[in-house]
């Protein structure tokens, strides 16, 4: 159970935060009667659990079944999910100029802007009898405890009804990103063999293409809160007439007509099998138990409860089948908080039209983010302020310094600071946010300063889906940028020696080495994968992260590398490149970023989409003309200045010699699931080992050996058959580069990542020839 006095917990929650460090260290200590291993520092745990891990928020709750009824018990009438409909689309056309076959034209571009309702709301009883209903539903269909229901949907207040519907008749469910794509899909039913599946109405034709291999399915069930387009529903009847299909409402009037009494789940009966994005092979699935899923509520819940309760309110858009979201959503209900839920596409003003965006329609006082949301949040403040009067501009960077020295040095003013300089960010954020929560990757620190100064405080939080989301989280009265927090209270952590880069545990000052993670909330296995599970699990139930971190003086824990994202460079030395990527992300005129390295050169390269605005800035104040992006990205002075303006930034955030790029690609082409992830473009294979050869114009990528058969599709290269074991050779015409490489994702029977396909064009950005 949670050891916080309510005394405790009612006057934390009435404190304004401020980014700072307001309690003192150690947060975290040796686990008690810990031995000494060689190679390895002792098992380090939050404070709170010096008597054992605390697995539990209370003892009535051990499964997601007990915790929605306990906690309806306690907030039933107090607001619990609440969602925004869609009133109409707006379209505009707007001229922009456009590089076609190397004529610049100009073209006519639509541009879709929504018009969105206030938000409903369901109390916590309306929302308990949903989910009873959608459970009752799923039983009249002819489902049992221990069908599995797959959910393939973006993140709704039917996505969390379906999952809690599901779990008060113990029916486990799989999990798999709405972007995953048709073959991560087919992967994930096949494997797991799901009776029925919730997915969103405009994935229904992917579906379609399935589920001539998925044949356990019987059930499809579709997401009514979105428009459906009917001739998707006819051509599914039509094409598998033994499916039973139906709306969400529909299953929720079917089981409100026929209602079945719960078969509660216990906590060793499994919860979900969530499927990994699949950036590194087929998608592996994780299976987690009720209690794995309660023990990171629990673990949440000791760190952060003390600041937020009752009257508190989350806003939810990032995937609900990123464990972080799902563990932090579910912690959310327990604490009596209320939900409510944007879109990406949404959050802002500028994306909709006659209403507000999400954020300030919402006012959250929590906003969970990845990094690329708070690099957003913070260059959209950054150019307003920009446009402001000097004044403007003085008045502000003098209010975020100031601020700054008054936090570290713990003297009054702040709130003074808030109320008139900051008081328009803050309004543009709803007015009543009081923290932010970073998970999904590292942010700058620089980031993460501005945001805690400018907005609300923002703690780091870190964790794997094999980890249920534990593996360190920042208490907001520990607040720092130098580190990523202790570990909550659900679990302990430990370091490794990885020797090949030169962390050990009896490094000084600090011990450094492989994170390794135990506790209730670590899976036991992957699903049906002996081969995964072996290299991933330890001895004594230790989890193997792949990550690499250091304890600092105060007990937190900070991440200093990853041991598959270390590359090493000509010059024998090591580079990681999920830190250069936030590291360079922070420039103001990164839109996105990939960072690749390669052993036969010294230094990394940079590939970026840039944000138009800040490039046009960049171009005007270096006198270069260009009509667009299309335009600039090609411009080879231009390259050069946006090179200068990313190493200046890899420098400012202290990065060393080896890590600073020396050279920049320039894509306009945004980056999505869909181009990145589906062969639009290019057929191509995962590549096996990192050999490239480049003679005579060609480079050679391959051997291709898992889909050998395929045909590339029109292209702006030459692409042609050759060699042994279905090698390709790819012949560039230089201008379509950036697509090829972008384009080349995943294919039938194989994954790709944007990195490894990347490799194309680092050979080409530095010809080995």
């Amino acid at each position: 159970m949670v050891k916080n006095a309510d005394w405790r917990e009612s006057k934390l929650r009435t404190q304004v935060l401020q980014a700072r460090m307001s309690a003192r260290g150690p947060f975290s200590i040796e686990s008690p009667g810990a031995e000494d291993v060689e190679g390895e520092t002792k098992p380090r745990r939050h404070p709170l659990a010096a008597e054992g891990l605390i697995t539990k928020p209370a003892d009535n709750m051990t499964t997601a079944y007990e915790l929605l009824r306990a906690t309806v018990a306690k907030y039933g009438n107090a607001k619990a999910v609440g969602s925004r409909r869609l009133v109409r689309t707006h379209q505009e056309t707007k001229k922009i100029k456009k590089m076609v076959e190397g004529v610049e034209q100009e073209v006519d571009k639509n541009w879709t802007f929504f018009e969105l309702s206030p938000y409903e709301y369901l109390n916590y009883n309306e929302f308990e009898k949903q989910v009873l209903n959608l459970g009752s539903g799923l039983r009249k269909l002819g489902m049992s405890q221990g069908d599995r229901v797959h959910i393939f949907a973006a993140t709704s207040a039917n996505w969390l009804a379906m999952f809690h519907g599901a779990a008060s008749q113990s029916m486990p469910v799989v999990t798999a990103y709405d972007t995953l794509g048709q073959e991560g899909l087919r992967h994930s039913m096949v494997a797991t063999g799901a009776k029925a599946i919730f997915l969103d109405p405009h994935l229904l034709p992917t579906l379609g293409n399935v589920l001539s291999d998925a044949k356990e399915v019987r059930h499809v069930i579709w997401n009514s809160h979105n428009q459906v387009n009917q001739k998707y529903i006819d051509s599914l009847k039509s094409s598998f007439p033994h499916l039973t299909v139906l709306s969400f409402k529909e299953l929720e009037q079917l089981g409100d007509d026929n209602s079945a009494e719960p078969t509660p789940p216990t906590p060793e009966d499994l919860c979900c099998i969530m499927y990994t994005s699949g950036s590194t092979g087929t998608p592996k699935g994780v299976p987690l138990k009720h209690k794995a899923l309660i023990a990171a509520v629990t673990g949440v819940s000791v760190v952060v409860q003390p600041f937020l309760g009752p009257g508190d309110s989350v806003l939810t858009y990032l995937p609900l089948a990123h464990i972080l979201e799902l563990v932090f959503e579910n912690a959310a209900l327990y604490w009596g908080a209320t939900l409510g839920y944007g879109n990406p596409k949404t959050l802002s003003d500028s994306s909709v039209r006659n209403c507000a965006g999400d954020i300030r329609e919402f006012k959250p006082s929590v906003l969970v983010g990845v990094p690329a949301v708070f690099e957003s949040v913070k260059k959209g403040i950054l150019a307003k302020v920009a446009a402001g009067s000097p004044m403007v501009q003085n008045m502000f960077w003098s209010g975020l310094s100031l601020k700054g020295k008054l936090l570290a040095a713990g003297l009054p003013g702040t709130g003074v600071l808030d109320s008139i300089v900051f008081k328009k960010i803050k309004e543009a954020t709803g007015g009543r946010l009081k923290l932010c929560m970073n998970g999904g990757g590292p942010v700058a620190k620089e980031t993460q300063r501005f945001i805690s100064l400018a907005i609300a405080p923002m703690i780091i939080g870190y964790g794997l889906t094999e980890t249920s989301a534990m593996g360190t989280l920042m208490n907001p009265s520990e607040w720092t940028s130098e580190s990523i927090g202790a570990m909550p209270a659900s679990i302990e952590v430990k370091l490794v020696d990885f020797p090949d880069a030169g962390y050990f545990a009896t490094n000084k000052p600090n011990p450094q080495g492989e994170i390794w993670i135990r506790g209730d909330s670590v899976m036991e296995e992957y699903y049906e994968n002996e081969e995964e599970t072996a290299a991933a699990k330890a001895p004594g139930g230790w989890f193997r992260t792949g990550d690499v971190g250091e304890f600092d003086k105060n007990g937190h824990l900070k991440i200093i590398d990853r041991k598959k994202n270390l590359v090493k460079t000509a010059n024998g030395e090591y580079i990681a490149l999920e830190k250069l990527e936030s590291v360079y992300r922070s420039a103001a005129v990164v839109g996105n970023i990939c960072v690749y390295a390669d052993q036969s050169k010294a230094k990394p390269i940079a590939i970026i989409v840039p944000l138009e605005p800040a490039l046009k800035k960049l171009a005007e104040e270096n006198g270069i003309a260009g009509n667009g992006i299309d335009d600039l990205v090609h411009d080879k002075k231009l390259r050069s200045v946006v090179l200068k303006e990313l190493q200046n930034a890899g420098r400012a955030g202290g990065l060393s010699g080896i890590e600073i790029i020396e050279g920049v690609v320039l894509s306009d082409e945004e980056w999505t699931p869909e181009n990145v992830s589906h062969p639009h473009e290019v057929w191509f294979c995962l590549l096996h080992d990192t050999s490239m050869m480049y003679a005579n114009g060609f480079l050679s990528a391959g051997p291709c050996d898992c889909c050998p058969e395929a045909e590339p599709q029109g292209s702006p290269c030459q692409v042609r058959q050759g060699g042994q074991g279905g090698v390709r050779h790819i012949e560039l015409d230089g201008k379509g580069l950036v697509q090829v490489a972008l384009r080349m994702g995943r294919l039938p029977g194989s994954w790709c990542t944007t990195r490894v396909c990347l490799q194309l064009l680092f050979s080409c950005v530095f010809p080995l020839n």
